[in-house]
């Protein structure tokens, strides 16, 4: 905790401990000199939040023992919003978003916050900031793309103002700023209408299923993982080997494969703590497994000394995992090969999560299985049938009226 005293020519020594770099206690100091013309009460009251500044400044790096430096300078509350972000913000994030995240954050920091907001100090910012940029985004003119007449959508608009919270929540959490100023209840988003997902019925999942019977085993088995065990897209990439228990017919999820624009293709550890877990997958899936299996070996021989063996499941034809975009590509042409609507890839997971709650599986179970934090986030599959809710309503009306 800092200290201070009063000098006898009226200015103040501010003292605070810097910890024990050295196994001795370090103690840094500076001098705090109040404004003419303030009564003696007023100047100690001036001194004391002074020490907490410099606390802040010491405890979180800001000052730098043994250089002189302004009481302005030391000040955290002035410092600038561009000046902490790239001296704090983009730091402490890195070291639990994932990279995509990070690369989300600072194009939003870029192109939208720092031009407008780039040259305020941090004590300076408040919800009438969060608020005025959310209406601005909700503005036609937002989009970078001038060609692009459309307002952000509201969801858009939301993850946007969610850097803007971010910022400033890392600002408190350093002691940078007195409170989390842009957590306020009374914030005004664009209304969010959710739209229903897509997913397959019971007659197109059966097309998509038979016609997979007529596909090279790679293609099966991938898209097999999809839609029977309802992967994510890079956790279907980012699957080994090691990670199939042939035994037990179940699979661990504890990676997922992900690339950066300019930057190489690598894995990470799943989207959040639920998504890792145990999947279990029926015979038929482990005998596609065991077909590719076969096939792999086979381009593991044609490629010879040119095979990189990493032990990923999903390879190309010298042993490296599949390209993650690829999964995507191969989705689209089969689905018009069978002559059915297009779905993304993730359409297959939301296929996979509806029939399951649709044939009586529960929802925590699905939840579990498909590694939602929330079970919010699996009641989206309760809306996919809107058929087989009107026929439960056709089915209670006959029966209490027998």
């Amino acid at each position: 905790m800092a200290s201070y005293y009063r000098r006898k020519n009226g200015t103040f020594c501010i003292r605070v401990s810097n910890g024990k770099p050295g196994g001795k206690q370090e103690l840094v100091s500076t001098t705090y000199k109040p404004p003419q013309g303030l009564s003696a009460s007023a100047a100690e009251k001036g001194a004391k939040e002074f020490a907490e500044l410099f606390e802040a400044a010491v405890h979180n790096g800001m000052f730098t023992p043994g250089r002189k430096q302004r009481v302005e300078q030391i000040n955290p509350f002035g410092i600038t919003l561009a000046d902490f972000i790239e001296q704090h913000y983009y730091k402490r994030i890195e070291m639990r978003l994932s990279p995509n995240t990070v690369r989300f954050y600072s194009a939003v920091i870029e192109q939208c916050l720092l031009p407008s907001f780039g040259k305020f100090r941090l004590c300076d910012i408040s919800s009438a900031h969060l608020q005025a940029f959310i209406d601005y985004l909700a503005t036609s003119g937002s989009r970078a793309d001038e060609t692009q007449t459309e307002p952000l959508s509201a969801a858009t608009v939301k993850r946007y103002a969610t850097v803007f919270s971010s910022v400033m929540t890392e600002a408190f959490k350093m002691g940078l700023v007195e409170k989390d100023v842009l957590h306020k209840q009374y914030i005004e988003y664009p209304k969010i209408y959710k739209k229903q997902i897509q997913a397959y019925d019971d007659e197109e999942a059966n097309i998509f299923f038979e016609g997979l019977s007529k596909e090279v085993p790679k293609v099966r088995a991938l898209l097999l993982t999809s839609l029977l065990l309802g992967l994510r897209r890079g956790e279907v990439v980012g699957l080994m080997w090691s990670d199939i228990d042939f035994k037990n017919n179940c699979l661990t999820v504890n990676r997922s494969a992900y690339k950066i624009k300019g930057q190489p293709q690598s894995v990470k550890m799943p989207k959040s703590r639920n998504s890792v877990r145990t999947v279990y997958f029926p015979e038929i899936y482990a005998e596609a497994l065991r077909e590719w299996m076969d096939e792999q070996d086979c381009d593991r021989r044609s490629a010879g000394r040119r095979w990189n063996e990493q032990g990923f499941i999903f390879t190309n034809e010298v042993g490296n995992m599949i390209n993650i975009y690829l999964l995507s590509e191969l989705c689209s042409k089969f689905e018009e090969k069978c002559g059915l609507r297009h779905l993304k890839l993730h359409g297959l997971r939301h296929t996979c999560g509806s029939l399951m709650l649709k044939n009586g599986v529960d929802i925590e179970t699905v939840r579990s299985v498909f590694g939602h934090e929330s079970i919010r986030t699996t009641q989206q599959y309760l809306s996919s049938y809107d058929n087989a809710k009107r026929s439960a309503a056709e089915i209670l009306v006959k029966t209490i009226t027998k």
